[in-house]
């Protein structure tokens, strides 16, 4: 029967996505859970994978194609399987709303070939679809060219793959991210089917590579903006001219917060399995303030109405290599530490392997940005539209102080607020930084109910 491949739901506000490539081609054989298409809506790129193994079908979308949500882009068949009627009726409407390029003119897919069905014994095939091999790569021993379980069984103990044979095996999407990212395929362990190497692979891999080897080569060169770095260009200058910015500073003194994680992070790691963050803090402490101070979670709706949204969603910002990402943690006010501890660990995850929703972006009513990590004392945010405010986050540091006569010495952070001033006034945004202050100095107190 022909399994149909279609274009997933990326998330409530997303109708179309755009074909980055095939990666396989009509007529190729695929195996369930290989990556089949590359496609790309707003900031997030994923991949389809084959909802089941056979032969893949005519491409009824080319690359470079929006295509909206839930249509069906091609077909899985059978080996042996004609198209169905259904399916055929839905290439020709599709190649009646395309029209051809100018230069040339529309001509029909070549058919799928035709290839011969598997001889497998009932006991083989069931070994091969659970252990996700192709039979048609198995050498069948059985009489009439029937593969055998025992033929399965060596195909699973045949020697390890050559470094050379391993690279063949990555994906298109994984090669050509080794590739811009100077990572030799050869050493990368791949999580795929059969060992093949993804995307996410590779970006594992990358991370220990050294920032001058993948810059090596780039000077001179004109670098196309992925479409990923476009939107975020996009955004970033609507934000920039059309909400009027005004930013705000405060020191926080971190002694007291310190003391709370190291205090209970043995057991809150038992508890939870994650080890908590300062950012686990900063996300419960702004949505404890937001509580207060709902104007903060709100955004311009129209040209004469403010929206204040009913949930707080407090989001993280996440870098990447090719850009920035912003996954929110739902309900983040009524959520506790170990709840957004472990939410945290998996956004953040995901964001780097590719692998995040549209709901899980487009969620965020507030944005916190950290670079406690680098050496960075304080730093101007851009709100990310069409939120209100953004929190920046500067690196801690030690600061001497006088006490009853004495020299002693903390740890603080510089916390920076950029509101958007047509909806926050100056005593607003002040207001509200200092009741951040106020729960992330007195921990104890703010986090007592957690």
């Amino acid at each position: 029967m022909a399994i149909e491949v279609i274009i997933p739901a990326l998330g409530v506000v997303v109708e179309s996505a755009k074909i980055i490539r095939w990666l396989k081609k009509e007529g190729d054989p695929v195996i369930k859970g290989e990556p089949l298409i590359e496609i790309e809506s707003e900031k997030v790129s994923t991949e389809i994978i084959a909802p089941a193994s056979g032969i893949l079908g005519p491409l009824l979308y080319p690359e470079g194609a929006e295509v909206p949500i839930t249509k069906i882009v091609t077909v899985v068949l059978a080996k042996g399987e004609s198209l169905p009627d259904w399916f055929l009726r839905e290439k020709e409407a599709v190649q009646k709303g395309i029209p051809a390029p100018a230069s040339e003119a529309v001509s029909s897919p070549p058919a799928a070939r035709p290839v011969a069905p598997v001889k497998a014994a009932p006991a083989a095939r069931k070994l091969a679809e659970q252990k996700g091999i192709d039979l048609s790569e198995v050498k069948p021993t059985g009489p009439h060219g029937t593969i055998m379980i025992k033929d399965v069984e060596a195909y699973l103990a045949s020697p390890p793959e050559s470094a050379a044979e391993k690279a063949a095996k990555a994906t298109p999407v994984a090669r050509k991210v080794a590739e811009d990212l100077r990572v030799p395929l050869e050493g990368v362990p791949g999580t795929g089917v059969l060992g093949r190497v993804m995307k996410e692979d590779v970006l594992r891999a990358a991370a220990g590579v050294e920032p001058a080897a993948r810059a090596e080569g780039m000077w001179g060169k004109v670098i196309p903006m992925s479409n990923k770095r476009q939107v975020i260009a996009r955004r970033m200058a609507q934000s920039a001219f059309t909400s009027p910015h005004v930013y705000f500073f405060t020191e926080v003194s971190m002694e007291g917060l310190i003391h709370l994680r190291d205090s209970i992070m043995e057991d809150f790691e038992k508890a939870f399995q994650v080890r908590i963050s300062i950012n686990d803090f900063l996300i419960k402490a702004v949505a404890l303030a937001i509580r207060d101070f709902p104007l903060l979670n709100s955004r311009i709706q129209g040209e004469k109405e403010v929206y204040v949204s009913p949930e707080i969603n407090i989001g993280l910002a996440v870098a990447l290599e090719d850009g920035l990402i912003v996954p929110a943690i739902p309900r983040a006010d009524r959520s506790g530490l170990g709840e957004i501890a472990q939410l945290r660990l998996d956004l953040v995850g995901r964001a780097r392997q590719g692998k995040l929703t549209h709901e899980e972006i487009d969620r965020g009513t507030f944005t916190i940005s950290s670079l406690a990590n680098f050496d960075i004392n304080f730093f101007t945010a851009i709100l990310n539209p069409p939120q209100t405010g953004i929190l920046s986050v500067g690196k801690m540091q030690e600061q001497l102080y006088m006490e009853n006569g004495e020299v002693k010495a903390k740890k603080v952070a510089q916390l920076g607020l950029s509101v958007d001033h047509r909806i926050i006034d100056g005593a607003v945004a002040a207001q509200f930084l200092q009741k951040i202050k106020k729960n992330l100095e007195n921990p104890y107190y703010a986090f007592l109910n957690l």
